[in-house]
């Protein structure tokens, strides 16, 4: 109980910095919501998210540090960013909390307005605590820049797993989704 408590607080504290946010992103499904908070500062991107699968009561909360830059080759404008996630999560009434190494992608051929984008973190059991040996989380997104560096809408696809002390895999949340990201 201690744990969601703090895991809680911290999430909340994050988000009531918002004046210096840079960018705010929400999907959803039928059954789950996600909220990411970013803020940038030189060329590093701190973030804070929280996802919620209502199917199946669980969740994830993270917080990331990533080195951002972004190149533009020709007319391809390219983006990435290199780093870290904590995370806390409670699957299947189980406690995890996890270091995950990764990295994000987008790219906009001809630097125009669709991206393809994705994302993959993984924390192995020497990083994975509490009732987790393993905790992952990826996507692929198809994204539309309705104003240039400001506003998003995308579909996507997410697979979020954790395998657990007792053996057993859980998926917290797969499958596609929709959803807004706001720069500002």
């Amino acid at each position: 109980m201690h744990f969601r408590r703090l895991l809680a607080t911290l999430i909340i504290m994050s988000f009531s910095t918002a004046a210096f946010a840079d960018s705010l992103d929400i999907n959803l499904n039928n059954d789950s919501v996600q909220a990411i908070y970013a803020t940038s500062w030189r060329s590093a991107e701190f973030n804070v998210g929280a996802l919620f699968n209502n199917d199946k009561n669980d969740w994830v909360a993270s917080t990331g540090l990533l080195a951002n830059g972004e190149k533009v080759t020709g007319e391809t404008r390219i983006e990435a960013g290199l780093g870290g996630k904590i995370y806390g999560a409670s699957v299947s009434n189980q406690d995890i909390l996890a270091l995950g190494l990764g990295g994000q992608l987008r790219v906009f051929p001809n630097n125009g307005p669709l991206a393809v984008s994705g994302y993959l973190f993984y924390a192995p059991d020497v990083v994975t605590f509490v009732d987790g040996k393993k905790f992952w989380e990826g996507g692929l997104r198809l994204e539309y820049e309705v104003i240039k560096k400001t506003a998003s809408v995308y579909i996507g696809v997410r697979k979020v797993k954790a395998k657990l002390d007792n053996g057993s895999e859980v998926t917290v949340d797969s499958g596609g989704h929709v959803g807004v990201r706001i720069n500002f």
